[in-house]
């Protein structure tokens, strides 16, 4: 037998079994700093609220390193506060009008979004419904990958002079905007759940004509003493997730759960692990054998 083959045999299996898994784009964050002086402020027309993250066009805002990586989107996850209660414009006679709402505007490298049909505007950001006072997270979906950041906010169409009486500013009127988490080339559909006042919980289950049966059983003894752990499902598959239904928006909703032990680099540290001892137990089979 040619174990040189074989061990590069063996070799490559775990080569391409780790690849597999650490080529995956992964989210990162960015460092945010602030809010500076000046970050809380409005649109151009003076009264929709807007949150600045990096501006250097606008006011001097640089509340992140602006040099990144990204690939595929930015997403920013913020928690909207003094709304009490409102969730749209009002006319003079004090009728809803337009709901509120949000979007990530800017540029970076050569994408650009500035509203829906605004010149410039290169990608297709969506925007989240303000359902009130609570935590939302928004996308800005590049169309190209990007090393840098040149503009970047949060803007909504929210009239802050209608959340008070004769405001001086956006600060007078008591709405804030709060950045929590700032990410590159992450998974909006598994955005953290929102935040409320309110907590409720819902399950969803569905019931599959073909049924399985998992039954796995763990146990440990240490000083005397036995550990033991069992799980099982039978029938259908069952997901249930705890978020806040009355306020707040979330960009889809499924759940993403990575080990809190490995994560990805363990499973595939896991897998090249696996590979390698296939190959040893394999050749020392074979060596066993050459010797009788």
């Amino acid at each position: 037998m040619n174990f040189k083959k074989f061990f590069a045999a063996a070799a490559a299996c775990a080569v391409a079994a780790f690849s597999s898994v650490a080529m995956t784009v992964s989210a990162a964050e960015v460092a945010y700093t602030g809010p500076s002086a000046g970050a809380l402020s409005t649109d151009n027309n003076g009264t929709d609220v807007r949150m600045n993250i990096f501006n250097e066009w606008g006011n001097e805002v640089r509340d992140i390193n602006n040099q990144v990586v990204a690939e595929k989107n930015i997403v920013v996850t913020f928690t909207i506060s003094g709304l009490n209660g409102r969730t749209s414009n009002v006319d003079d006679a004090g009728n809803p009008t337009t709901a509120y709402e949000a979007y990530l505007m800017g540029q970076a490298g050569a994408n650009q979004f500035w509203g829906v049909g605004k010149d410039g505007t290169n990608c297709d950001n969506k925007p989240v419904a303000i359902t009130g006072d609570g935590q939302y997270t928004a996308e800005f979906a590049l169309a190209e990958a990007t090393g840098s950041i040149e503009c970047l906010f949060v803007q909504t169409n929210i009239n802050f002079y209608q959340l008070a009486e004769n405001p001086a500013d956006v600060a007078a009127s008591g709405v804030s905007i709060k950045i929590d988490k700032i990410e590159v080339d992450a998974d909006a559909t598994t955005a953290p759940p929102t935040n409320s006042t309110t907590d409720s919980t819902s399950s969803s289950t569905t019931d599959n004509t073909s049924s399985s049966t998992t039954d796995n059983t763990s146990s440990s003894t240490t000083g005397g003493t036995t550990n033991s752990t069992t799980s099982g499902a039978t029938g259908g598959s069952t997901a249930g997730t705890t978020s806040s239904s009355s306020n707040g928006a979330i960009l889809g909703s499924s759940t993403q759960v990575n080990s809190t032990t490995t994560g990805d680099a363990g499973i595939a540290v896991a897998v090249v692990g696996l590979a390698v001892a296939a190959g040893v137990g394999a050749a020392a089979v074979a060596l066993r054998n050459k010797k009788n």
